[in-house]
C-alpha cells in the first residue's frame, strides 16, 4: 500500500490528505487508509452545518480522518477513534497537514467500549459493513451520545445498513436522511447521510 498525498476541495474548503488512492480488496488489511466516498459525503454534510462550534464531537472508525477534520474546521472539539492504531496515526498526520489543533486520538473497540464520556455529535462514515457488529455499535452509540445529541452516519448503500437503521428506529431514534452525489477520482457515487436523534 502506498499513500497518496493530495489536496481535495469540499465546497469552499481545501483539505490536504494522505490516503491510499486505490480501494482495497475484501482481504486487504489496509482498508482504513482509503478515502471512501462516504467520508467525503459526511465532510460535505458537516461543512453545511452551523451548529458544530464548541460541540463535543466523536468520530468513530476514522480511517484517514476526513470527517473529523471537517468537524474541527467547523469549531467542534473532536475526539478521533478507530480500532486500528495505524488509522489513528494517519488521521493525526492529516490533522497536522491541515494546520489544525490536534484532535484527541483514542483507540476504540465497539465490543469493549472505552469510557470517553458523552458527545453532542457522533460521526461515522461507511461503518455499517458488518451486521454482526451492530449490537456493539448501537450500544456504543447509546453510551457515548449525550441526551440531546445526534449521530451522523454516511452510508454508500450497503444492503445490511437497512437492518441497522431499523434497529435504531426500534431503539427510539428518529432518522432524517439526505442524499449526496460524490465525485471521487472521476467516478460518481451516491451516498446517504443520515442524522439520528
Amino acid at each position: 500500500m502506498r499513500l497518496h498525498v493530495s489536496e481535495i476541495t469540499i465546497q469552499d474548503f481545501r483539505v490536504h490528505l494522505a490516503y491510499a488512492r486505490e480501494f482495497p480488496g475484501a482481504s486487504d488489511a489496509w482498508y482504513w487508509a482509503s478515502l471512501w466516498p462516504a467520508a467525503v459525503a459526511l465532510a460535505e454534510a458537516l461543512y453545511e452545518r452551523d451548529d458544530l462550534a464548541g460541540a463535543r464531537v466523536l468520530e468513530i472508525g476514522c480511517g484517514c480522518g476526513l470527517a473529523g477534520i471537517a468537524a474541527g474546521r467547523k469549531g467542534g472539539e473532536v475526539t478521533v477513534t478507530d480500532l486500528e492504531p495505524r488509522a489513528l496515526a494517519l488521521a493525526e498526520e492529516n490533522w497536522r497537514r491541515n494546520h489544525l489543533q490536534p484532535a484527541a486520538l483514542k483507540r476504540l473497540d465497539w465490543r469493549d467500549s472505552t469510557d470517553l464520556g458523552t458527545f453532542d455529535v457522533i460521526l461515522g462514515a461507511d461503518i455499517l459493513y458488518d451486521e454482526r457488529e451492530f449490537p456493539s455499535l448501537i450500544r456504543t452509540l447509546r453510551q457515548k451520545l449525550s441526551r440531546k445529541g445526534r449521530v451522523l452516519i454516511a452510508e454508500p448503500g450497503r444492503p445490511q445498513a437497512n437492518d441497522f437503521f431499523a434497529r435504531m428506529l426500534r431503539a427510539g431514534f428518529g432518522i432524517d436522511t439526505r442524499h449526496h452525489q460524490v465525485d471521487l477520482h472521476g467516478v460518481c457515487f451516491e451516498v446517504s447521510v443520515s442524522e439520528l436523534a
